[in-house]
Formats: structure tokens, C-alpha cells, sequence
């Protein structure tokens, strides 16, 4: 009677010790198993992905084309937007800053035109006292503005563009933002197959190609709005 008991005690502990096999097979063939330290203490717990907010944020800080591609934005699209709200960003300073001022097509007597010019500039370099290089082209700009015309460079037509734009340099030109273009100083030609590949300006606001720079000016009051060095190749 106690060999029975003891074979039912045996054959029991059996069953169980196999169904908690099984159990513990099922939990790790359908979840994780949960990490275990050797030395008793809680093991700390791999850090979960950034989300995507963090991840934005480290997106915004990359220069604009690298933004771009990462977001299967075309770079050139995405750059020439970025001078395009520059642009727009002075032209609204320029439009607080004139309110006063006398409109130059009011009149045809040179004297009077002058006047209203300088009285245009006056107020334009004060609003636009801070204003420094790189405001308006940055490297980023620079860089695109580089890479798009420098195929118009090449060639025939660029032989040609090359020499309209020797030929037409002016020698007095400060590359300065927020001065004057010298009075009198030559108006720049800025070759059609270059112009064509840079953004449509607003009135009154021109790009001049002096040598191998490009300005952009306010030409109405004669004023520098910023410069890129080096933009011809």
C-alpha cells in the first residue's frame, strides 16, 4: 500500500514537471523572452527607437538639399525656394522702409528722380542697417547657383556669355551689403543663357554679374543687397 502511494506521488510530479515544460516552450516560441541578469539585479531594458518628433528634429537641423533628398524633394527645387523666401523677407522690409518715400515715376525731371531716389535709399539702408553678407545668398545658394549655370559656361555660348560678361565688368563695384553701386558705374549685361537659369526676380530687384561675382541690386535705389564670390567657374 505505501509502494502504491508513493508510485501515484511519482507519476503526478512527472505530469506536472511536463506541463510546465510546455508552458515555458509555448511563452518563448510566441513572445520575447524577458531578459535575465546572472547577478540577481534588474537588467536594464534596450532603448526603444526615437520617435518620429526627435526624429524631425535632427532633420531640421540638416542644411536644406540634405532635408530634401530626405524627404524626396527635389535639392535644386528646395534650395531656390530657400533664396525666394530671402528675397521676399527683404522685399517686405523694403516695402515698410519706402512708405514715405516719393515714387520715381512721377515725374521725368531728372533733378526731382534723383531726389526721390536718394531719399529712397536713405530710408532703405536704415532699415537694413543690420543686414550682412550670406542674409540672402547663403553657401547652400551659392553652391546650387554655381552648379546650375556652370553648363551655360562650356561651349560656344559660353565662350560668348564669357566674354559679354569681361567686357561689360565694371572695376568699382564694392562687394559690400547694403552700399551704394557707384553712380555712374556700368550696368552689367548678365547674358540671357545665365539668366535663364537663375529665379525670377521681383521688381526692382537685378542680378549683375561683375567679373566672376554676382550681385543682386536694388535697383531702383541703387543698393547692394548681398554678393556671391565666385559664382562663374
Amino acid at each position: 500500500m505505501k509502494v502504491s502511494r508513493l508510485l501515484i506521488v511519482a507519476a503526478l510530479t512527472a505530469s506536472c514537471s511536463h506541463e510546465a515544460t510546455s508552458d515555458r516552450s509555448d511563452y518563448k516560441a510566441n513572445e520575447p523572452a524577458p531578459a535575465v541578469s546572472t547577478t540577481g539585479e534588474a537588467t536594464t531594458p534596450t532603448p526603444a527607437p526615437p520617435s518620429a518628433e526627435i526624429r524631425a528634429a535632427k532633420l531640421a537641423t540638416t542644411p536644406i538639399a540634405d532635408e530634401a533628398k530626405a524627404s524626396a524633394v527635389n535639392p535644386n527645387a528646395a534650395v531656390i525656394q530657400d533664396f525666394k523666401t530671402r528675397v521676399d523677407a527683404y522685399m517686405k522690409l523694403r516695402k515698410e522702409a519706402v512708405k514715405g518715400a516719393p515714387p520715381l515715376k512721377e515725374t521725368k525731371d531728372p533733378a526731382k528722380i534723383k531726389a526721390a531716389q536718394d531719399a529712397m535709399q536713405t530710408q532703405i539702408r536704415a532699415a537694413n542697417v543690420n543686414a550682412k553678407h550670406g542674409d540672402v545668398f547663403t553657401p547652400e545658394i551659392i553652391a546650387t547657383f554655381r552648379r546650375l549655370l556652370y553648363p551655360e559656361l562650356k561651349g560656344d555660348d559660353g565662350h560668348d556669355a564669357r566674354a559679354i560678361i569681361k567686357d561689360d565688368a565694371p572695376t568699382n563695384v564694392p562687394f559690400k551689403v547694403n552700399a551704394k553701386y557707384p553712380e555712374g558705374a556700368p550696368v552689367p549685361t548678365v547674358p540671357a543663357n545665365l539668366l535663364v537659369n537663375l529665379p525670377t526676380l521681383p521688381e526692382p530687384l537685378q542680378f549683375r554679374i561683375i567679373e566672376k561675382h554676382l550681385i543682386l541690386v536694388d535697383e531702383d535705389a541703387d543698393v547692394i543687397v548681398d554678393y556671391a564670390l565666385n559664382i562663374i567657374k
